[in-house]
């Protein structure tokens, strides 16, 4: 008797099984309804901000950055810091090695974000001069 009650309980657990499984999955959603929408691209509103004047130096270093590039060394003539610029951030600029300039840029400044992109546009090359090598 009891062999009979298991061989028709194995039967109805799996129908019970399968129309509960089948239930679910009529609940549930695909991914793949509706179309994915992409995020909106974010297009800059590059505008310039006031002109400084910067010293570049002669030589190329290393830059301090993930991606293996030369920078260029800049002097501020504002407040005399000395900082790196990547060598083609500076828009209509192609420096010479061994060769000092003192020049005019305004840095480029994005106006949806008010921050500064790090590249610079040349207004004007006011002095070069040959440096020497040591």
């Amino acid at each position: 008797m009891r062999s009979l009650y298991q061989a028709k309980k194995t039967p109805l657990l799996l129908a019970s099984v399968i129309s509960a499984a089948t239930l679910l999955s009529a609940c549930q959603t695909s991914p793949f309804a509706r179309e994915p929408v992409p995020e909106p691209r974010y297009i800059p509103s590059i505008v310039l901000g006031d002109a400084q004047t910067l010293t570049i130096m002669p030589n190329r270093v290393a830059c301090a950055s993930a991606l293996p590039m030369q920078c260029l060394l800049a002097k501020s003539s504002k407040d005399g810091s000395v900082f790196q610029i990547p060598y083609d951030w500076i828009d209509d600029f192609a420096p010479s090695l061994g060769t000092e300039y003192v020049i005019s840029v305004r840095p480029q400044i994005d106006e949806g974000q008010q921050r500064l992109t790090g590249h610079w546009t040349l207004q004007n090359i006011l002095s070069q001069r040959m440096v020497g090598t040591p």
